[in-house]
């Protein structure tokens, strides 16, 4: 009776009726499959059995696809089923970028605006790996002219200039995404001081 009035606003006895509820109940993949015992979770109230969390998932009108962090729990992805980005994926963009991503930019990332590397209208994806920051100028920049990027595994960038010449961009912090699946392999021992290039600026004319 309470899933029928949360799924469907109604139970049999018509008790509900008029009344439409949205109830967010996460539920980990595996668990729905069956291949796990992991409890679900059901907003506002807590974990709830994988029982009911399989009942309720079963009667659901839609679902929305969450890639989260295997450690942390971050929101990685939400693939094509949200536009707006959550808010621990922002957090989690801010701290990997720091600054705006466009070549030769330092402004802070803190007002600056997410953008889809592949257009969300071009069936890009609202994920951690298709989303960098770009302050407002250099966002009209990139939707408005022939400048093109293309995001990289860990957050690199690789910009295309209208005249063809590329210029990297990388994160100011290093995120892992995944766990590693076994212990770290020993490397040489690095030979002299660490050194860090100057980043290289944009000589093209910004059209």
């Amino acid at each position: 009776m309470l899933s029928d009035l949360l799924i469907h606003g109604v139970t049999p006895t018509g008790v509900g009726t008029g009344v439409k509820a949205t109830v967010q109940v996460t539920v980990p993949v595996l668990t729905l499959l069956g291949h796990s015992e992991e409890p679900g979770y059901l907003e506002g109230y807590g974990p709830i059995d994988p029982a009911t969390a399989r009942d309720l998932a079963s009667r659901a009108p839609s679902f929305t696809r969450l890639l989260t962090h295997p450690e942390t729990g971050v929101i990685l992805s939400v693939g094509r089923d949200r536009y707006k980005t959550p808010k621990a994926m922002r957090r989690f963009l801010r701290l990997r970028d720091e600054t705006c991503r466009f070549p030769g930019c330092n402004r802070p990332a803190r007002g600056a605006e997410l953008d889809h590397s592949h257009d969300w209208g071009l069936l890009g994806e609202t994920a951690h790996d298709n989303l960098a920051h770009l302050c407002r100028p250099n966002h009209a920049l990139k939707t408005q002219t022939r400048w093109t990027v293309a995001q990289h595994p860990g957050g690199i960038l690789t910009w295309t200039s209208p005249t063809g010449r590329e210029f990297i961009t990388e994160p100011a912090t290093i995120l892992p995404t995944v766990l590693p699946t076994g212990p770290p392999k020993a490397g040489p021992p690095p030979v002299g001081p660490p050194t860090a290039a100057a980043p290289d600026l944009p000589d093209d004319p910004p059209f």
